[in-house]
């Protein structure tokens, strides 16, 4: 396990250099004796690691001449690739990129959500609804975050459709920081809320039109909220409330 962790430990070091472009595309990674030497771990656990960003496209091998790093529109890791997006453009404007895909998909997702709910289904949507209310009451953001993401996740799993949640799961994880940002302040966990209590509604009693339409509306005020911050200030909905980025 510690052999393990010390592989993942230089892997995360190299991708955060290689996403913050202190090793940028063509560029040639140093020498495995020299990473060995500057995380002080053996040859063994760096050719691991460089295994595992060879895994994802991230580096390649040239025989002969050594080991490059891949143009980001290579890689085959959707987290990474999302990762390098934030950094590059910034987070507000990944979070755009990242809400016209999720409106696309995700308003699709809660249609076929409430097409093949099961009454189980519904219970864990519901459960991780009462966490996003026991965590607003309580004013923490982190358990709010945590239970928005799961229940956007299961509306994807509920969908049958196991590609959705394989793609956008690590999305919502890249970029988990700008929404427990939105999330401090109370009036926005309240709008994001009441946006997913109708989700749930629409779902619960399997009226696909109507959980197209929620999630859209959903997508609506985080878009909205996005729009104001460009402006410089919160946006509102139409009773003057900020709207959430989730």
């Amino acid at each position: 396990m510690e052999h393990r962790t010390l592989v993942d430990t230089v892997a995360e070091k190299l991708l955060e250099d290689i996403v913050a472009g202190r090793l940028a595309p063509g560029d040639a990674l140093p020498a495995e004796s020299d990473i060995a030497a500057e995380y002080q771990v053996s040859r063994l656990t760096v050719r691991e690691a460089l295994t595992m960003l060879r895994t994802i496209n991230v580096i390649s091998v040239q025989r002969g001449r050594g080991t490059f790093i891949t143009p980001a529109d290579e890689w085959t890791s959707v987290e990474t690739i999302v990762r390098a997006a934030a950094h590059s453009t910034g987070n507000s404007i990944a979070s755009r990129q990242l809400l016209e895909v999720r409106r696309l998909v995700e308003s699709g997702a809660a249609a076929l959500a409430a097409a093949r709910r099961s009454d189980k289904d519904v219970e864990l949507l519901r459960r991780e609804l009462d966490s996003m209310a026991a965590a607003d009451a309580a004013g923490d953001a982190d358990v709010f975050v945590e239970a928005d993401r799961l229940f956007h996740t299961l509306i994807l799993k509920m969908s049958g459709n196991t590609l959705f949640a394989a793609v956008f799961v690590p999305m919502g994880r890249v970029l988990a920081a700008a929404r427990l940002e939105a999330f401090t302040a109370p009036p926005v966990r309240a709008r994001t809320l009441a946006m997913h209590r109708q989700v749930l509604a629409a779902v619960e009693r399997g009226d696909q039109h109507g959980a197209r339409q929620a999630m859209e509306d959903h997508m609506d005020q985080v878009q909205n909220d996005l729009d104001g911050d460009a402006a410089g200030q919160p946006a509102t909905s139409a009773d003057g409330q900020p709207t959430a980025d989730v």
